[in-house]
């Protein structure tokens, strides 16, 4: 089986003498990867996540290649992390950015007839937002974004908006549109196991 390629995602790096696994974020006696079977799909996803993000252990991005084979991380924040943006969709495949607007176009299962590159920015709001506008070569893309659904179960971080989802719970609703129902819920399956494992950490969990 293929291994997802990663471009900068560094090894979770466990902080105050917390013992993680490097892959999934998790303390070894939850640790998701050997539970997880990667999915080998014809859609392929890309994530730009901001270099910020990297050791937080409420980021899902570490989900994507644990559970995605066709997938890239791409870590970028400084200005010579730009040229980690090259080279965004294989020869002959679209590319759409995934990013809720007033121009992004809604996915539906005609977007799967053809080979697809979903690139989907990932940081906190403000730079997730700034990622898909200031960024040349993701604000040139095409944008779409997930229908319009249930609130997000999202528990580890909130936003006032409800309808503002998590980047693996819009990727998941993405992969549900592109390539079924059973993707989408297999997915979510593994973002409940993240977050019921990470709150059991807190100590008010």
């Amino acid at each position: 089986m293929d291994e997802p390629q990663t471009f900068g995602l560094a090894p979770h790096r466990a902080r105050h003498g917390q013992v993680r696994c490097e892959r999934c974020a998790l303390p070894p006696n939850s640790c998701l990867c050997g539970e997880v079977e990667p999915l080998t799909l014809a859609t392929r996803v890309v994530v730009v996540m901001h270099r910020r993000e990297v050791h937080k252990t409420t980021n899902t991005v570490r989900l994507v290649p644990l559970t995605l084979t066709n997938s890239q991380v791409r870590v970028i924040g400084l200005p010579h992390e730009r040229a980690h943006l090259d080279g965004l969709a294989e020869a002959g495949q679209r590319v759409a950015l995934l990013f809720p607007g007033p121009d992004a176009r809604v996915l539906t299962a005609e977007d799967a007839c053809e080979p697809l590159t979903l690139v989907v920015p990932d940081g906190n709001w403000r730079q997730a937002h700034k990622f898909a506008t200031k960024e040349p070569q993701l604000a040139a893309l095409p944008r779409v974004q997930v229908p319009d659904g249930p609130p997000t179960r999202y528990a580890l971080r909130k936003h006032p908006d409800p309808r503002y989802l998590a980047t693996f719970e819009a990727i998941a609703r993405a992969l549900g549109v592109l390539e079924g129902d059973a993707v989408r819920e297999r997915l979510e399956r593994v973002l409940e196991l993240k977050v019921q494992r990470t709150l059991r950490t807190r100590p008010y969990g």
